[in-house]
C-alpha cells in the first residue's frame, strides 16, 4: 500500500512538472514576450513618429494631434501678400499584423482638418479636409542578435481624398456679380466655387534598419521613395463646370531616429527619442515649372518605458520649408504662398502583442 501511494505521488509529480514549468514560463513571459519581436541585445525599440519600423510586429497605435501652420506670403487678389495662421486637428490609426517572424501586413488611416484661425486666414487660405488610407507589407531581410541589427523592406499603396474650402473665389464672383442672391449662390453654380475636390494615389517603398548599441541606446534609419498621381478639380464659372488638373510628384525621404531609454539602468521608466527627416524630389505644377522639394522635419518624443508591450508618450514635431499652399493673385491667377512651417503635438498610444 505504501509503495502504491509512493508510485502515485511520483506520477502526479511528473505530470505536474511540465504544467508547472509552462506556468512559470508563461508568467515570466507575460510582459516582455509581446515586445520580443522588436528587441535586440536586450533593448526594446520604440516606434518612430516620422518613419516606419524595421520590425515585423502585431500592434495597434492611436495618435491624436493639434497642428499650427504659419503660412507666409499668401496671394490675395491685387492686395499685398498676407502672412496667415492656420490651425488644425489630426487623428491617426495604424495597424500591423505579423503573419510570421519575417512577414507582416500594415494598415494606416488619418483624418486631418486645417482651417484659418482668423479672418485673414479664412479669406486667404480657407480650410481643408483630408482622409488618408494606406495598405502595405513588411518583409524582414536580415536579423542579427549578435550585432543587434535588423533590416527590412516596406512597401505600401496610399489613397488620399480631400477637399479645399476656398472663400476667395466665391467672394470674387459675388463682387463681380452684384445682383447675385443667396438663393442664386445655393441653387446656382456660384456655390461650386466654395469647394475644390482633390485626390492622390501613391506607391511607396523603402529600406528600414534598426541598430541596438546595448540596453540603453539605439538608432533607426530608413531611405524611401514615393511616386504620387494627383488630381485637383476647380470650378470654372465661365464654362459652368469643373475641370481636372492632373499632376505628379516624386518624393525621396531619408530618416534617422535615436532613442535613449534610461529604465534598464535606473528606476525611472522614461525613454526619449529624437527624429529627423529630410525630403527631396519634385512636385509638378500646373502652368509653372516643377518645384524641387527640400523640406526638413524634426521631432522629439518622451515615452513611458515601464512596460515592454506598451508605448505611451507625447511628441512634438516641426516641419520647415513645407509645400506652399495655393492662392489667387490678380485677375484670378493661380499662385502659391511662400514655404510654410508646420508645428504639431501628438498624444501617442500603442499596444504590442
Amino acid at each position: 500500500m505504501k509503495t502504491a501511494i509512493l508510485s502515485l505521488g511520483v506520477l502526479l509529480s511528473l505530470g505536474a512538472s511540465p504544467a508547472l514549468g509552462e506556468s512559470k514560463k508563461d508568467e515570466a513571459c507575460t510582459e516582455p514576450c509581446g515586445a520580443r519581436s522588436r528587441q535586440l541585445k536586450d533593448h526594446t525599440f520604440l516606434f518612430p513618429m516620422l518613419q516606419g519600423s524595421a520590425f515585423v510586429t502585431t500592434n495597434v497605435g492611436i495618435r491624436e494631434g493639434l497642428a499650427r501652420y504659419d503660412v507666409p506670403d499668401v496671394p490675395v487678389n491685387d492686395l499685398e501678400p498676407r502672412d496667415v495662421l492656420l490651425t488644425g486637428i489630426q487623428q491617426t490609426l495604424d495597424l500591423s499584423l505579423g503573419v510570421t517572424d519575417w512577414l507582416g501586413f500594415t494598415g494606416f488611416g488619418r483624418a486631418t482638418i486645417i482651417t484659418g484661425s482668423n479672418a485673414d486666414g479664412l479669406l486667404a487660405s480657407g480650410a481643408s479636409v483630408d482622409l488618408v488610407g494606406q495598405l502595405g507589407g513588411v518583409v524582414r531581410i536580415l536579423r542579427s542578435d549578435t550585432s543587434g541589427t535588423q533590416l527590412s523592406f516596406r512597401a505600401n499603396y496610399g489613397y488620399n481624398r480631400g477637399r479645399e474650402i476656398t472663400l476667395l473665389p466665391l467672394i470674387n464672383a459675388i463682387v463681380d456679380s452684384p445682383a447675385v442672391t443667396v438663393g442664386g449662390i445655393i441653387d446656382g453654380d456660384l456655390g461650386q466655387l466654395l469647394f475644390v475636390p482633390r485626390k492622390e494615389s501613391s506607391a511607396k517603398g523603402g529600406l528600414y534598419v534598426a541598430q541596438s548599441f546595448g540596453r540603453v541606446f539605439s538608432l533607426q534609419a530608413s531611405g524611401a521613395a514615393e511616386y504620387a498621381w494627383q488630381t485637383r478639380r476647380p470650378f470654372d464659372s465661365v464654362a459652368g463646370g469643373r475641370f481636372e488638373q492632373n499632376t505628379h510628384a516624386l518624393r525621396v525621404s531619408l530618416s534617422l531616429a535615436a532613442t535613449l531609454d534610461i529604465y534598464p539602468v535606473t528606476a525611472v521608466p522614461l525613454a526619449v527619442m529624437g527624429e529627423y527627416v529630410f525630403r527631396t524630389g519634385f512636385q509638378e505644377r500646373v502652368g509653372q515649372d516643377d518645384r524641387t522639394l527640400k523640406d526638413s522635419t524634426a521631432a522629439l518624443g518622451i515615452y513611458y518605458s515601464g512596460r515592454a508591450n506598451l508605448q505611451l508618450g507625447l511628441g512634438a514635431v516641426r516641419t520647415f520649408n513645407a509645400e506652399p499652399r495655393p492662392g489667387l493673385g490678380e485677375r484670378g491667377r493661380s499662385l502659391e504662398s511662400g514655404e510654410p512651417s508646420l508645428s504639431y503635438g501628438e498624444l501617442i498610444l500603442r499596444y504590442v502583442w
